[in-house]
């Protein structure tokens, strides 16, 4: 199965601790090629989250299973005849594993409907990644709940394209009961999230560089869950039932 695996750190900081991180590690890192262009190197994403009628998925994460996963339909642009990504991450205790499978957004309804199971234009290697995912989905009986919003600012290592610092800010979220994953939609409500979410990624051992802004800024790794966090949001705000 062609999961990737990296190590992810997240702390949820003030934006003075923000700008104090990014000034340390700036020697190491470069704006994310995708973000580059953007004045404070950031770009939106849109996550559409599957889960079954019981919000399993949302149960154990909320929960802290050491083994565990989530469905959902990424997107970056809401222009006709851009991608989507089907993605599924786990985690195996510290490990996070991702498996990840661009699609044309219009076969997205048929998908998670069971009425395709397979895209033969993909490589053999993504129609493995399309599987597993349809694969989960089936298993869980998993269907569209809602959509993840946020803006990212991304930087990744100088000397290694895997070591990645993100920023995540402005969290919003949509109910979306449909197979669609959209960027603009007038309706997403914006929702707290306690401060800036950074995440730190590698896939082997943590560069010194890192530990050592880490230490600098004294901070205190925590658990954040941008899915379990939009529903209890929506829940507070009286949008989706507990």
């Amino acid at each position: 199965m062609n999961y990737h695996d990296r190590h992810e750190c997240k702390f949820v900081i003030s934006e003075s601790t923000a700008t104090r991180l990014l000034r340390r590690v700036a020697p190491f890192v470069a704006p994310d090629p995708h973000a580059a262009r953007s004045p404070d190197h950031s770009y939106t994403i849109a996550s559409l989250y599957l889960d079954d009628d019981f919000h399993t998925l949302y149960r154990e994460t909320l929960g802290g299973l050491p083994y565990r996963y989530k469905l959902r339909v990424r997107s970056y642009d809401d222009a006709p005849g851009t991608p989507i990504f089907l993605e599924v991450k786990r985690r195996h205790d510290r490990v996070v594993q991702k498996l990840r499978c661009p699609i044309d957004r219009r076969h997205l309804p048929a998908l998670l409907l069971g009425e395709i199971d397979d895209l033969p234009e993909l490589s053999a290697q993504k129609r493995t990644g399309l599987r597993e995912f349809l694969r989960l989905q089936q298993l869980r009986q998993a269907k569209p709940q809602l959509i993840v919003r946020y803006d990212r600012q991304a930087y990744v290592g100088r000397d290694d394209d895997e070591i990645r610092v993100t920023f995540d800010r402005r969290l919003a979220a949509l109910p979306m009961h449909t197979p669609v994953v959209r960027l603009h939609d007038e309706r997403y409500e914006t929702l707290k999230q306690g401060g800036v979410v950074l995440e730190l990624k590698f896939t082997d051992r943590c560069p010194p560089w890192m530990l050592e802004a880490v230490r600098a800024c004294e901070l205190r790794r925590t658990s954040f869950s941008k899915y379990c966090t939009s529903v209890d949001g929506l829940q507070e705000l009286g949008i989706v039932d507990a």
